[in-house]
């Protein structure tokens, strides 16, 4: 008996501006602005936009900056996160990771083609 395993689509790593209609898992990194304690919700700022994030277990703390990995989630009141993982980016430097981020858009594209003909 062939057992089907079902992957769940990768998070792509994404700026809270540059959300699309058809991105239904991201990563996004940014600092916490406001935490509601009785809804299991935060608000992250990039820089570029805020995202509601919904949590069923941990809460970061206002000021904290988090890398949340989680669904989208769309309705009639807007959009939403549904955090699967938050980890805590307070020491990270995102800078550094930033100029990678960077490098990658700009190399990468140039790679694949190149490995087009393996």
């Amino acid at each position: 008996m062939e057992v089907q395993v079902r992957r769940r689509k990768p998070a792509v790593e994404r700026k809270i501006s540059e959300i699309k209609e058809d991105d239904t898992r991201i990563s996004l990194i940014g600092r916490v602005i406001k935490v509601d304690k009785m809804d299991y919700m935060f608000w992250i700022d990039d820089g570029t936009g805020v995202a509601i994030i919904e949590s069923e277990s941990e809460l970061p703390k206002v000021g904290q900056t988090v890398r949340v990995i989680g669904r989208i989630i769309r309705n009639e009141e807007g959009m939403h996160i549904y955090a699967e993982v938050i980890q805590d980016f307070s020491d990270a430097d995102l800078e550094a990771l930033e100029e990678i981020r960077e490098l990658e858009r700009k190399i990468l594209p140039k790679i694949e083609g190149e490995l087009t003909w393996w």
